[in-house]
Parts: structure tokens; C-alpha cells; sequence
């Protein structure tokens, strides 16, 4: 488990209570260590609420892990086909990881479709294109 909850420590607690021995908490991770987690990860479980389109998830996508993401509106709008939503339920996580690791080649689809859409969404190139757009209507 990497991260941690400063708004709501007990959050932890409650996690590493019902972890078992083989669950790892490394807490906060940044910089070099968070990539090589990236990119060595088996899948990113993304349950944040908050709206927006959230770098975390489009970093997850473009480090070509499969992504499980809760169903929100802009977790939907980020990931789009390009991954696996879940309920806010342990027993829908349960299964869709369930799901997921039982299917090899739908674990490699979502890493490679996720990639694709974060490159074509949200690369530089796109971000360029969308604020030259709009510099350009703002100049009319």
C-alpha cells in the first residue's frame, strides 16, 4: 500500500488491521521511487473521490498499468473505456481484481489502451493544442 491519509490517519489504522503479514505500507513515495512503483506495478486500484481529472490516474495510465477506478464522473471522463470501474463496495473491488487477474490478456489491453489515452489526452502535445485553441479565441 503506498500513500497515506494525513486528513484521516485512523483511515490507516483501520487498514493495516485488517492487512495481512505480505501487505507492505511504505507510506508517502515520491520522485524516482514513485515511477519505478509505476512502472513495476501489476495494476493501480484508484478510489479517490474528488473531482477533476486527476494527475495521479493519468501518471498510472501512462505508466502502462491497468487501472481499476471508482465510479465517479471524472474518474469515468479520465479513464474512460480504458480501464475497470468499481463501486464503492469492498465486494465490487473484490471482484473486479478477481476479474481482472483472472484474464491475463485483459490486464494487457487496459495497460496498453490506457497508455494510448493518456498519450493522446493528456500529452504535451494535446495540452499545446488545447491552450493554443483557446489563446487564439481568446485574441479574436
Amino acid at each position: 500500500m503506498v500513500g497515506s491519509n494525513a486528513y484521516d490517519p485512523s483511515y490507516e489504522q483501520r487498514l493495516r488491521a485488517l492487512a495481512g503479514e505480505r501487505v507492505i505500507f511504505t507510506g508517502s513515495i515520491y520522485g524516482d521511487g514513485y515511477w519505478e512503483l509505476q512502472q513495476n506495478a501489476a495494476c493501480f486500484i484508484f478510489g479517490c473521490e474528488v473531482g477533476g481529472i486527476h494527475p495521479a490516474l493519468v501518471e498510472a495510465m501512462s505508466a502502462g498499468n491497468p487501472v481499476l477506478y471508482l465510479n465517479t464522473e471524472s474518474n469515468r471522463e479520465t479513464a474512460g473505456d480504458c480501464g475497470v470501474i468499481f463501486e464503492y463496495s469492498e465486494d465490487d473491488l473484490a471482484a473486479k481484481l478477481q476479474q481482472v487477474f483472472n484474464d491475463p490478456k485483459l490486464l494487457s489491453d487496459l495497460a496498453l489502451k490506457g497508455a494510448q489515452r493518456a498519450r493522446e489526452r493528456y500529452g504535451w502535445a494535446e495540452v499545446t493544442r488545447q491552450y493554443e485553441n483557446l489563446f487564439d479565441q481568446l485574441m479574436r
